[in-house]
């Protein structure tokens, strides 16, 4: 009876010193399930979303017919006009996600038309043509209006005072759509040496550290759908798990509290859990953010496309000449994490002269009347590159009834971190938190123990 009793004792003292563990340390969240009954709710009907294509392509999602449909929805739009600002930026990028080439599609260089143009736009606009001119590693000349390491310095320049950015460098507070964005931008410049934007990371991290709300969501326009998966882009694209530690609110995260607008009669998104449906931009934004966190831990990114080549695109039908599908049943594959950049040199030297000039504008989704003019010397090595990966997202500042039509949202100003990365990384990770195997060995070691005790005490 003695040997019963301690024997009981012990087990429980084990099961509490396991359980006293937060469960977040334990496993990632697994958004499989989400990713495939999302995509449901597009392939449901004629696909029409550039960013939706791009996704359901990174998860193999798309049929060799979709892809070859989809093709023409673009060949259509290429030919009928000259395409710019923001739809220029969505052209580029589901272009590359169904095999296709943006320096040399329907005999157009897209491409050069976005490292051409000497942009007067927003700031979410500038980072848009960033994440365009990443997509892929592409032959850009240094002294061109609109090289990467000009917007990169652009957008650095247009950081505010609390660590954020506004669509309008004029803004005096930043909102967290356009931080998430810009996030987004600045992760496909990160290891690059010329601009230095690893700071500006950092400080876009706290930010979103500190306008993180108690139910692990964020706020533009009230609590939403669309400004928690802007943020969530946003982060993995700079090399950090939303699901753990700082971004964890009472036992939840940015990416469980997604399902909470999670619209239950037809698998799409509700912009607000206050919201009487979903709708069509909110399911898609929460889309990217499913498929942006799921390719993070396999070591993938949202908007890197180097590896889908015009040979695999052929393979399912998505080609200049519409060949007929060979093998209709599947899609383009993974992207795996981006190659190395190939330099190409032209200049010696080169001076960029950062002139941030925001405008009203057609060329971008999101316009103001307001002029900053902001003029810096930064001395690059001359180099005309194919870019490093790309990440991105969309903007999310325009909503639906309930969402005002103008005005800035105010995020809390940022608060220092204790535990900021010394370097922003694109981690790679499995998805197994390192707690796993210490937590393992205890737990084996306790095993052993009990096993012990109960030979010891009980006999057996």
């Amino acid at each position: 009876m003695v040997g019963k009793k301690w024997f009981g004792i012990l087990w429980g003292i084990v099961l509490i010193f396991v359980l006293s563990f937060p469960s977040e340390s334990f496993a990632a969240v697994s958004v499989s399930k989400d990713i495939k009954n999302t995509a449901s709710y597009f392939k449901s009907s004629a696909l029409n979303s550039d960013f939706a294509v791009a996704a359901l392509a990174k998860e193999n999602l798309l049929t060799a017919n979709e892809i070859k449909q989809y093709r023409k929805v673009l060949t259509d739009r290429v030919n009928a006009k000259k395409v710019t600002g923001t739809e220029l930026v969505k052209t580029i990028i589901a272009l590359k996600a169904i095999g296709e080439d943006p320096e040399n599609f329907q005999k157009q260089n897209l491409i050069k038309r976005v490292y051409d143009t000497a942009a007067e736009s927003s700031v979410t606009g500038y980072a848009y043509d960033l994440i365009a001119l990443n997509t892929d590693d592409y032959e850009i000349p240094s002294d061109a209006p609109n090289t990467p390491a000009k917007i990169a310095a652009k957008l650095v320049d247009a950081e505010l005072p609390d660590g954020g950015w506004s669509w309008s460098s004029s803004a005096k507070n930043s909102d967290v759509d356009s931080t998430g964005m810009v996030l987004t931008a600045l992760g496909t410049y990160q290891d690059k040496h010329d601009i230095d934007v690893n700071q500006a990371i950092r400080d876009g991290i706290k930010y979103l550290k500190a306008a993180e709300k108690e139910n692990a969501s964020f706020d533009n326009y009230g609590i939403n759908s669309c400004t928690t998966a802007q943020a969530i882009i946003g982060l993995v694209s700079v090399g950090v798990d939303p699901t753990t530690r700082d971004f964890v609110k009472k036992g939840t995260n940015p990416i469980s509290a997604l399902s909470t607008y999670k619209d239950s009669k037809n698998g799409g998104y509700k912009w607000k859990t206050t919201s009487e449906s979903s709708d069509s931009f909110s399911t898609e934004q929460v889309f990217q953010a499913l498929v942006a966190y799921d390719l993070f831990l396999k070591g993938d990114t949202l908007y890197n496309f180097r590896n889908i080549s015009r040979s695999h695109a052929g393979s399912t039908g998505a080609t200049d000449s519409d060949a007929e599908d060979k093998d209709p049943g599947k899609s383009p594959g993974h992207s795996p994490a981006a190659a190395p950049p190939r330099v190409v040199e032209k200049h010696t030297k080169e001076v960029v002269t950062k002139t941030n000039i925001i405008t009203n504008t057609k060329d971008h989704t999101i316009t103001h009347n307001n002029t900053t003019t902001k003029t810096n010397t930064v001395e690059k090595p001359a180099a005309a590159k194919k870019q490093t990966p790309a990440k991105t997202k969309t903007a999310s500042n325009a909503k639906k009834e309930d969402k005002p039509a103008t005005a800035a949202a105010q995020a809390p100003p940022a608060e220092d971190a204790q535990q900021e990365p010394k370097k922003v990384v694109i981690t790679k990770t499995t998805g197994v938190s390192p707690v796993h195997g210490w937590v393992g060995s205890l737990s084996a070691g306790a095993g052993v123990i009990l096993l012990i005790i109960r030979k010891k005490f009980l006999g057996v």
